[in-house]
């Protein structure tokens, strides 16, 4: 039994033994194996494992190895492959030369696959060898193209050849030139309004920009205003993610809306006082308070027969548009309309007589006009420049600091004076002419703001009696008014209310026009009882009343438009306008001929049409 027990337990302790020892040979070949290795590898500073995607076409390989190494032979034996051509690299050492970083010299391609390798082979400084092929396949991201945006430098040019320059941006530097092919819209007819330098452009190969210009022609023709769509039609080698429309008015210097005997000059700015007089005469805002920060003004004219939108627009001194920090953003539905005058204050509370001008006051509290040498720059929403004044331009030999404004003289046409020298009598004239007078806007022609067209009783059958195209027919909601703007002024609609005289006797409206309803010169606004109108109607500006009903009497009824202060501004009576009219006949009744006629069934008009919302009796658009 004890012999047993022994021969067993001596049997444990060799194979004990004999097992420390093949332990013990195994670390001690470990720490004898002086092969070379590869210890960490990364790609642009980041750790990679083979087989990794998603990698720049500009790429840093660092490899760190367990030795130093000998570059000739180890550059001899290196292979860094993939794409169409070979690629060029440059290799660095560092750390005793342990660690190298392999540079691509030329951009990889997108979206393919490439393999650095080194096969076995004695790579170390001191002979040591690479036991095991090594290698690192990655892949290069897809090709991810650039935006480009379009902006102009200018919302308009004037028809005396000035010019609109039209920068085409690039997202990012790309290694490739970007071509851009461009197309002309608009009302403007190029090469007899406007020329181009050029149809298309090419950004090229490491640069984000280029530019083409528009340049409008003089053509003694009068036409109004036109404008320029700039479009893009094609682009190589990027993208258009948003779609760019660049519009450029071009103001037509033949028009004299205003009947002055000058053509119109646009949007300007008419007189500035950049310094109050000190004492009460400098109250130049009339709120019983001298100050030379408050009564600062700039006045504005809008000598065009098109209203002016200045919402969003922002307003600068130079200082503030080196800083680009506005001095002025003008509110939302700040319009001036055609002839209109504004003036901006640079604060206090302005009270009393400034003619028949609009007027506002600056959100900073401050224009910052300074008497010695300025520059006022206002930018449109886009950030495009829409006007400006330099007192070493415009304003060139006349003396800022002289306790009096600049003015145009005569106002509107002239060249800067200091006022007294227009007007000995007045230091400045906010809101009016230099001679103290009311400006007298424009008057307009033609039939002024109308109703042209109104349907009482949409036709019952199911399809020729959906007036306002959504697909339902609806007794309620196919009513419609068509209003024409048969003026040279803009029409502000902005909260008057419209009424039947049903509603009319109550004081409940059934439509209250909501704000920025401006209708221009010459527009068309349709008004549906409800439902979701669907089509072009001529182009016209459309809308629902807020009642879903206009509630419009076929036997007998009247319309009343009131305008904020709650005047009559528009009213059309069946039994007046429309004697003799049978107003629930299945069509609508229009003027004939349209704007100027007398009212009748529309099928006397035309007998093809039972109604045209939005276009002339014939179906031909205003």
């Amino acid at each position: 039994m004890k012999k047993n027990i022994f021969l067993k337990l001596s049997k444990v302790y060799i194979l004990t033994i004999i097992g420390l020892c093949v332990f013990s040979c195994k670390i001690d070949e470990d720490m004898l194996d002086n092969s070379l290795r590869v210890l960490s590898q990364k790609i642009n500073e980041t750790e990679a494992i083979n087989g990794i995607d998603g990698i720049s076409k500009n790429v840093a390989i660092e490899f760190i190895f367990s030795h130093s190494l000998d570059p000739a032979r180890l550059e001899a034996a290196l292979s860094f492959t993939g794409g169409t051509a070979p690629v060029d690299y440059s290799v660095e050492y560092s750390n005793t030369n342990s660690t190298i970083t392999i540079r691509t010299n030329t951009s990889l391609e997108f979206e393919t696959n490439y393999t650095l390798a080194l096969n076995t082979g004695s790579y170390g400084e001191k002979g040591e060898a690479l036991l095991r092929n090594f290698s690192l396949s990655f892949t290069t991201a897809p090709f991810v193209p650039a935006n480009v945006t379009l902006r102009s430098d200018v919302a308009s040019i004037k028809e005396a050849g000035e010019v609109a320059t039209i920068t085409a941006t690039l997202s990012e530097v790309i290694d490739l030139d970007v071509v851009i092919d461009f197309g002309f819209g608009g009302s403007a007819t190029q090469d007899v309004d406007y020329a181009v330098s050029a149809a298309s452009i090419t950004i090229p190969t490491g640069q984000t920009t280029a530019t083409m210009t528009l340049t409008a022609i003089q053509d003694n023709s009068i036409e109004g205003t036109e404008n320029i769509e700039v479009s893009i039609q094609q682009i190589s080698n990027a993208v258009e993610i948003t779609p760019q429309l660049v519009n450029i008015v071009i103001l037509d210097d033949d028009i004299d809306s205003n009947g002055d005997g000058f053509p119109d000059r646009g949007f300007i700015i008419n007189e500035v006082l950049f310094d109050p007089p000190n004492g009460a005469a400098g109250d130049a805002n009339g709120d019983g308070t001298r100050s030379p920060s408050a009564d600062e003004f700039i006045e504005f004219v809008n000598d065009s027969d098109q209203a002016i939108d200045l919402s969003g627009f922002t307003l600068y001194d130079i200082t503030g548009f080196n800083n680009n920090t506005p001095t002025h953003t003008f509110p939302a539905g700040t319009v001036i309309p055609a002839g209109g005058v504004y003036v901006l204050f640079g604060g206090g509370n302005p009270t009393g007589d400034f003619g028949t001008a609009q007027v506002g006051v600056s959100t900073s509290g401050n224009l910052n006009l300074t008497n010695s040498d300025d520059d006022i720059i206002i930018l449109d929403g886009q950030g495009n420049t829409f006007l400006t004044f330099s007192t070493q331009g415009e304003g060139i030999g006349i003396n800022f600091g002289a306790d009096q404004s600049v003015t145009r003289s005569p106002d509107i046409n002239g060249d800067f004076a200091l006022h007294t020298t227009a007007n000995a009598n007045l230091l400045f004239s906010p809101g009016k002419k230099s001679d103290g007078t009311d400006f007298s806007g424009n008057t307009p022609p033609g039939q002024g703001f109308i109703i042209n067209e109104v349907l009482f009783d949409p036709p019952t059958d199911p399809v020729a009696g959906d007036a306002n195209g959504d697909g339902v027919r609806s007794a309620s909601e196919d009513e419609f008014i068509e209003f024409v703007n048969d003026s040279n002024l803009s029409v502000d609609l902005s909260g008057y209310t419209l009424y039947d005289a049903t509603n009319l006797a109550s004081g409940v409206p059934l439509h209250t026009f909501p704000q920025g309803t401006i209708v221009p010169p010459g527009g068309v606004y349709v008004l549906f009882g409800g439902g979701t109108p669907t089509g072009s109607f001529g182009g016209a500006m459309v809308g629902v009343s807020d009642a879903g009903n206009m509630s419009l009497n076929n036997a007998g009824d009247t319309i009343t438009i009131l305008d904020g202060a709650g005047n009559v501004f528009l009213s059309f009576d069946t039994q007046t306008d429309g004697a003799g009219l049978n107003f629930g006949s299945d069509q609508s009744i229009t003027r004939s001929p349209d704007v100027t006629g007398a009212y009748t069934l529309h099928t006397a008009a035309n007998a093809g049409l039972l109604f045209s919302p939005g276009t002339r009796t014939n179906g031909a658009g205003f």
